[in-house]
């Protein structure tokens, strides 16, 4: 440092010495810029080499602080030095720009990346392969015709339709592939009589990690079940079909087992019973039996056939004995009247008269059917046409 002028800015007694003076710095080592990185490794620009100088002014402040001065810069013109000292750098992590040495660190960077991003798609495809092929085993797993093989349960205890009785079964026959999502078929019926159902589509998507498949169907109302079905079910490999909402719905189903035979015998048994019925109704010229004579609306002094399946309902009645009231159940009065017995069909005549008196018909107890005593002008009889076999 060179000063060049020195003035007394204040006074003797608080004097303020400024001085101007020419600087010189010298490099003790070389000065570098980093211009790209690879990971670990640096490529360098040489700004400044050791023993170089640079040259500028300083203008500075003394003041006397008791038996001391305090120095302060009130400005330095000196050009701005940027970058690190080269020793900053461990040896063998960098290079210095437009040599070999820096195109190998790009190189073996650019190398690494490209093989980064190989074994990257690498694994997304092995990723997805583990994934199909997670999926494929289940979809085989699931291939086949899938029958309830006990009755719907909501909330822990057995569904029932507004008759209290029927009780809700389900049928789905998932196709065969390996595509994750897709259309199943679904059969909603009353497991006693599965003739009586509703066909349903529903899509199904298997989880990314094949151990279970959702299921969706849209709404739909049963004739005798009220079942919503637009709610997503789950089954896994335990074979439990369950949906969660409001309500918590659970039907155990089996595959292409003992219930899906259970269930297609009874179609075709109650499928042959009833074309047998129909043979039975048009060779009498019969209609279907109502659940009481009073829904059948007879002329006096008329009869008609019907035909008549001997199972009546839960509380059902009988008014008379050999001859009826209205509002006798017809099932239960073809039982009583031994025309039938239970669970037995046929064709019945049914005789409508009506008297001019209305004396007091007792009831009796026959074939294990008590009847109730009545009193009215229209009474009507049953007999027997021809029974099913």
């Amino acid at each position: 440092m060179e000063i060049l002028v020195t003035e007394n800015a204040g006074t003797q007694v608080e004097p303020l010495i400024r001085n101007r003076s020419n600087i010189t710095l010298e490099f003790t080592d070389d000065f570098v810029m980093p211009v790209a990185r690879y990971d670990d490794k640096v490529v360098l620009k040489k700004l400044y080499e050791k023993g170089q100088e640079l040259k500028g002014t300083l203008i500075s402040s003394a003041r006397l602080k008791g038996d001391s001065w305090t120095v302060s810069s009130d400005r330095f013109d000196i050009t701005r030095v940027q970058g690190n000292a080269l020793s900053q750098y461990a040896e063998g992590s960098y290079a210095f720009e437009g040599t070999d040495e820096a195109a190998t660190f790009k190189k073996d960077y650019e190398d690494a990346l490209v093989k980064a991003e190989e074994e990257r798609q690498a694994a997304i495809a092995r990723a997805a392969a583990e994934k199909a092929e997670r999926i494929a085993a289940f979809r085989k797993f699931l291939t086949g015709t899938w029958t309830a093989s006990g009755p719907m349960m909501r909330n822990g205890g057995v569904h029932t339709g507004r008759d209290g009785r029927a009780t809700a079964g389900l049928e789905m026959t998932f196709p065969e592939g390996d595509e994750a999502t897709g259309v199943v078929p679904m059969t909603l019926y009353v497991q006693d009589n599965p003739v009586d159902s509703v066909p349903v589509n529903a899509g199904f998507t298997v989880s990314d990690d094949g151990k279970s498949v959702k299921i969706r169907a849209r709404s739909n109302t049963h004739k005798a079940l009220n079942i919503y079905m637009n709610e997503v079910w789950t089954m896994g490999e335990d074979g439990v079909l369950q949906a969660g909402g409001r309500d918590r719905w659970t039907i155990q189903m089996e595959k292409d087992g003992e219930a899906t035979a259970a269930k297609k015998a009874a179609v075709e048994k109650i499928t042959a019973h009833d074309n047998a019925l129909r043979e039975l109704a048009t060779k009498h010229s019969a209609g279907m039996a109502p659940s009481r004579f009073r829904d059948m609306r007879m002329n006096q002094n008329t009869y008609t056939n019907v035909i008549l399946e001997a199972t009546p309902r839960e509380g059902a009645r009988v008014f008379g004995a050999g001859e009826y009231d209205e509002d006798s159940n017809i099932a239960l009065t073809a039982i009583h009247a031994g025309v039938l017995k239970e669970g037995e069909a046929g064709v019945v005549k049914i005789t409508y008269r009506r008297y001019k008196d209305r004396p007091y018909i007792q009831g009796t107890t026959a074939n294990g059917v008590t009847s109730e005593r009545f009193t009215d002008y229209g009474r009507y009889s049953i007999e027997l046409v021809e029974k099913l076999k």
